[in-house]
């Protein structure tokens, strides 16, 4: 994935991406995200999805943190009644949920093309996130990993997921039939 991609990723989501630029002892995140930029918007929702949990209680709290004594304005799902006096005590709940939000978010260990397909390898996940991650790697076998495109999965001996103009510049012709594909 090109350089500038890589760092918008990184910025987007430092939870995520905290370690990569990591020793190769701890993490593979050091060499980068290894796959094509056509899978940067897959990539990019899916941390969004991983995220949304922090990044909702980030802006429950960021809402009220400096607005003790007035009246809050919004709150409906989260249990608070409309036009309740914002006290330093919900203030706190607010900052502890989105603390513990924070340390809910899975760290990136390697993120990677294998067999055609994104691999998105991380530490700390729930079933949540891994339904995520297996619903963005199975997309990928439908995406090319150059453009982002429509694409299918060819093989040389090496696979790949390419629309069909990049498959032509490849002089790939064979498509692959895999188990993934069907899930």
């Amino acid at each position: 994935m090109r350089e500038e991609l890589d760092k918008q990723l990184c910025e987007k989501y430092p939870q995520i991406f905290k370690n990569r630029f990591g020793s190769p002892k701890e993490t593979l995140m050091c060499f980068g995200f290894e796959c094509g930029d056509g899978w940067y918007n897959i990539i990019d929702i899916l941390c969004g999805k991983l995220t949304s949990e922090y990044r909702s209680a980030k802006g429950q709290y960021e809402y009220i943190k400096d607005k003790v004594n007035q009246p809050t304005y919004g709150f409906k799902d989260n249990g608070d009644p409309v036009g309740k006096i914002i006290t330093q005590e919900l203030i706190d709940e607010r900052k502890a949920k989105m603390d513990e939000e924070a340390l809910k978010v899975p760290v990136a260990v390697q993120i990677k093309e294998k067999f055609g397909g994104l691999r998105f390898y991380v530490h700390a996940a729930t079933d949540k996130h891994y339904n995520y991650i297996s619903f963005a790697e199975s997309m990928s076998y439908r995406t090319c990993e150059e453009c982002g495109a429509p694409g299918k999965t060819y093989t040389d001996g090496w696979h790949k997921t390419l629309c069909d103009i990049h498959a032509e510049m490849h002089g790939r012709e064979e498509e692959y039939e895999s188990d993934e594909e069907d899930e």
